[in-house]
């Protein structure tokens, strides 16, 4: 199935969603959301490529956590809080022509398929995908990124909530 074609499955409709849980961005602003909370206006491109935001530093634990050496900073930002390169190679990859809601659920679509969990996703081995994607996004269950994780029943909760199915 095709990243696009795929993003109107239910089930990655659903799997989305719990992804912005877990990333603090499900509510109506997420996709404008930068790491930390703050907000960005212009969607023509990743904030930290326009120029709007140039990234928040991180505690040093989470630095470590990622293999960085501190002081280290997050261009985390848009609903599924790609950093900056991800993105900048998403958009190219994907020909993706903005930063819009759009643009990022096929490129967040994109990431779980390089992980070889779309297809787990789209029929409902929710916990296979979950293991397979737990180190694209620090904050699904499992992750080992040392920050803050979703518990597995309420991430399972949005993901039932949003319509997922489970195999």
């Amino acid at each position: 199935m095709d990243v696009n074609d795929s993003n109107m499955n239910p089930n990655v409709r659903a799997f989305l969603a719990a992804i912005r849980y877990g990333e603090g961005t499900l509510g109506t602003l997420g996709y404008n959301t930068t790491y930390g909370g703050g907000l960005f206006h212009n969607m023509t491109d990743h904030p930290a490529v326009t120029g709007e935001w140039t990234g928040k530093r991180l505690p040093d634990s989470y630095c470590k956590g990622a293999g960085l050496e501190p002081p280290c900073y997050s261009t985390a930002a848009g609903a599924y809080q790609f950093l900056r390169p991800t993105w900048k190679v998403l958009k190219v990859l994907l020909l993706l022509p903005d930063f819009s809601p759009e643009s990022q659920d096929i490129a967040a679509i994109e990431l779980i398929r390089q992980k070889g969990a779309l297809n787990d996703v789209i029929e409902g081995h929710i916990d296979v995908a979950i293991n397979k994607v737990k180190k694209v996004w620090a904050s699904i269950p499992g992750s080992s990124y040392g920050q803050p994780t979703a518990s597995l029943n309420a991430w399972k909760g949005v993901y039932e909530n949003s319509g997922g199915n489970y195999a």
